[in-house]
């Protein structure tokens, strides 16, 4: 007598990404006739919106760096004035406080400006 065994092989494919490897396309088409040109017809309105996506971001993110800066400038020149009121009243030690307000708020306006 003889021992049979039976064997399985199993395999498995992935990918990633909005469409299927370029071989698989036929077998798509096979199933569903058009349903290739409606997989790419997917992946190209995704792709849009996502462009749109990163557009809009980066239009918020400037807009919200201009705003930082700004707000930026006027602490440091509200702390630069403090600065100059607490020298003209010859209270020196009070113009200690605002100064270390000052100078990071000038000094981040003007590395942000170049970038």
């Amino acid at each position: 007598m003889e021992d049979k065994q039976l064997q399985t092989l199993a395999g498995q494919v992935s990918y990633s990404g909005p469409l299927p490897p370029a071989n698989e396309f036929a077998v798509y088409n096979e199933i569903l006739p058009g349903a290739a040109e409606r997989l790419l017809t997917i992946a190209e309105k995704e792709a849009d919106h996502r462009r749109k996506q990163d557009e809009i971001f980066l239009e918020k993110t400037v807009k919200m760096n201009s705003i930082g800066q700004i707000l930026s400038f006027t602490v440091a020149v509200l702390a630069l004035g403090v600065v100059g009121l607490s020298i003209a009243f010859s209270q020196p030690t009070a113009s200690i406080a605002p100064a270390i307000i000052a100078i990071p708020s000038i000094l981040s306006v003007i590395f942000n400006f170049r970038k």
